[in-house]
């Protein structure tokens, strides 16, 4: 009765052989792909965390661009805000385009996705899963969540255990996957922020870069507060600017 309830057996060798190759992507950014290591692994989870108007849309448009450039890849964007800019990014491709067809064709390859209740999301992440190895960015999921708290029934944690089922099978698919957290700060004294969507969510991402910004916004300071292969603490420092974050 064990045998034929149990699992079968498997070779430790073929399963190691099976195994799925991570791919790396290098997000373009110099500074920051030294502190992640060398760049992105397929098949994780990374979050930008970071206060309200702290620059991460802006990073997220630049490493998209810069994907698209060096790996030839469609991209899917999922906004959650409906504030996705087809002029911020013309702005941003005219330091790394010489013409206007070289900006469009870039532009072909970002698959914007207006997505502004927490149900369609769902719905547009399952039908993510034909993709092969996509690469995807949510921005932002607190958008999403947050319309959920206050209520006696909190429905937001179980659409959000559903959100993050789906994320981690697009993950052993090797999607690489970028979200955007809100950071707020803690009730006490100590002043420290913490990624908004709860404890269940704490745990999700493989790697966490959380995001300040400083001196008038012109510069951003990330911190990799939690990884699963890179150093935690390891900070640098990005200019943000017309052309977008270098």
């Amino acid at each position: 009765m064990t045998v034929k309830c149990s699992s079968p057996f498997v070779n430790g060798y073929q399963f190691y052989l099976k195994r799925p190759v991570s791919i790396f992507i290098q997000t373009g950014i110099i500074k920051l792909d030294n502190i992640l290591g060398g760049g992105l692994f397929a098949g994780n989870i990374y979050e930008l965390c970071g206060p309200s108007a702290c620059g991460k849309t802006q990073l997220c448009y630049s490493i998209l661009l810069n994907l698209i450039i060096t790996t030839k890849k469609d991209i899917v964007y999922i906004d959650t805000k409906n504030k996705f800019s087809v002029n911020r990014i013309k702005q941003m491709l005219k330091n790394k385009c010489k013409t206007n067809n070289e900006i469009n064709a870039i532009l072909s390859k970002i698959h914007v996705y207006s997505i502004l209740d927490i149900y369609k999301l769902i719905t547009c992440l399952h039908g993510l899963k034909e993709k092969l190895e996509p690469i995807i960015f949510i921005d932002s999921l607190p958008a999403l969540y947050l319309s959920f708290i206050g209520f006696d029934k909190n429905d937001g944690l179980c659409y959000i255990n559903h959100i993050c089922s789906v994320l981690k099978y697009l993950c052993n698919k090797n999607a690489t996957i970028m979200v955007t957290n809100l950071a707020v700060k803690t009730s006490d004294s100590t002043n420290y922020f913490k990624p908004a969507i709860g404890k269940y969510w704490f745990h999700i991402p493989n790697t966490r870069l959380m995001i300040t910004t400083i001196i008038n916004q012109q510069q951003m300071c990330i911190n990799i507060t939690k990884s699963a292969y890179a150093p935690l603490n390891e900070k640098c420092i990005l200019n943000i600017d017309n052309f977008g974050v270098s």
